[in-house]
């Protein structure tokens, strides 16, 4: 029943209970453990889920809380010095029927319009209807270390780009709080929620 049951209990009778895994368990409850101490675990995924109070079938209104989704999502990826090349969104319905749909890009991002834009398509290419939606969730996966990600630039491309503008907002949000900053479209008339 607890870990000290099974420090008490003869290696031999958890051997025999057990297999090898008996003699394993043993050590582990007594706090013997010969493997490696990993200091630091790095993720392999970063992202934020919205269940709602109250379910919601309009895609307009799932399309702003996939926004604030992917630019949370982003935020956390750039906190965490992260690029993700998976994007993932989750979807939960009214019945708890939850189902995923990714897509790998080309080039890693974390970048919260580019999250955005696929979780966008990604919903959209579900082709629902008036769906009562329970949940909506938004991923990064794939995660690579943003110092050591190459970033294609494009020919056209100003001097300043949609990267530029989220660390920005990333440097005004620590400084006067969350919720300071946010795309246009997030922001209610007499709304003053965190994003």
């Amino acid at each position: 029943m607890t870990v000290a049951d099974i420090a008490h209990t003869p290696v031999a009778t958890l051997r025999k209970a057990l297999g090898e895994h008996g003699a394993a368990l043993h050590e582990l409850a007594w706090g013997r453990d010969p493997r490696r101490v990993t200091p630091v675990h790095t993720e392999k995924s970063v992202g934020a889920d919205e269940t709602f109070s109250a379910d919601i079938d309009d895609p307009v209104e799932i399309h702003r809380r996939l926004l604030r989704l992917s630019h949370r999502t982003a935020s956390r990826a750039r906190d965490a010095g992260m690029m993700g090349r998976t994007v993932t969104i989750r979807v939960r319905f009214s019945d708890f029927t939850t189902i995923t749909r990714s897509r790998t890009l080309r080039d890693a991002t974390d970048v919260g319009r580019d999250v955005y834009l696929h979780a966008k398509e990604l919903f959209d290419a579900l082709g629902l209807q008036r769906a009562r939606i329970r949940l909506v969730g938004v991923r990064l996966e794939g995660l690579t270390d943003a110092r050591a990600t190459p970033v294609q630039g494009l020919l056209d491309e100003p001097e300043h780009g949609w990267r530029d503008a989220d660390l920005a907002m990333d440097r005004a949000r620590a400084r006067f709080g969350a919720g300071v900053v946010r795309p246009a479209s997030l922001i209610a008339p007499d709304s003053h929620s965190d994003p």
